[in-house]
């Protein structure tokens, strides 16, 4: 029998990250996830022998009475390997949707400058002015899948949503200490605190147990977290403008809010 070795934190982290913290075969956000061997070998911490697991998962991946496993260690590769794709083409997207839209934004405006250091901070307070519109953008190109009454539409709608504001709320970062995030990039702080809430709706969404709530606790779990990112990018943007006079204090948030 091999003797387990501990996964180097830096490894763990960036295997969590990949796959969204989240579980490459049933890929429901918000449920707990352990890092598993795909070879069975506990010593071999490599990133391509290691895959987040629900426990539900993880346990059809054992030999238990005399019965065949039900996720063997192709399998299980082929799951990871397609849910790293999935999750990397929807990161990927959202960037270049917020880029762009940041772009068309900031060309030709002032950059804030923090008064209590003399180098360039972003966002500009027209991107800032504009996220109103971006976000009704982004509402209106969710709402014919919202509309679907598909599961899986929707539940995709809620992601592709989120992920275009977690990008707003790293450009945004952008204007904070690099030390702010105990040591995190953006990307891994947000992914964490994400992840969170996921948990945490889907926790108290089904207080039978897990998956006692049916497929519709996605739509209810990703559309309950996409309102708290939402109001994330709100937070950020209060906290960035200060004492701003040129900032409309009242009329922003409600834009925000409504659009």
């Amino acid at each position: 029998m091999k003797k387990r070795k501990s996964i180097p934190n830096d490894i763990a982290a960036e295997v969590l990250y990949m796959a969204d913290r989240t579980c490459c075969v049933c890929q429901e956000l918000g449920k707990y996830v352990q890092i598993h061997h795909i070879d069975e070998n506990p010593e071999n911490n490599s990133l391509d022998n290691l895959v987040p697991l629900c426990l539900h998962c993880h346990n059809q991946t054992q030999i238990k009475g005399g019965f065949g496993r039900h996720l063997g260690a192709t399998l299980v590769r082929k799951y990871r390997d397609e849910w790293l794709q999935i999750v990397k083409r929807r990161r990927d997207k959202a960037v270049e949707i917020a880029l762009e839209y940041k772009i068309s934004k900031e060309r030709g405006s002032k950059v804030y400058k923090s008064a209590s250091c003399s180098r360039k901070l972003e966002p500009s307070l027209s991107y800032i002015n504009s996220l109103p519109e971006f976000k009704r953008e982004l509402t209106a190109l969710a709402k014919p899948e919202w509309d679907s009454g598909v599961t899986a539409r929707m539940v995709e709608a809620n992601y592709a949503y989120k992920d275009a504001l977690v990008a707003v709320l790293i450009f945004l970062s952008n204007s904070y200490s690099p030390d702010q995030f105990g040591g995190q990039t953006a990307e891994e702080f947000f992914s964490d605190v994400i992840t969170t809430r996921y948990r945490w709706h889907r926790a108290v969404a089904e207080p039978q147990g897990g998956g006692t709530g049916g497929t519709i606790m996605n739509v209810l779990c990703t559309g309950a977290v996409l309102e708290d990112v939402i109001k994330m990018v709100e937070d950020m943007v209060m906290a960035l403008v200060q004492y701003d006079d040129s900032f409309d204090w009242k009329g922003w948030p409600e834009a925000w809010r409504n659009a």
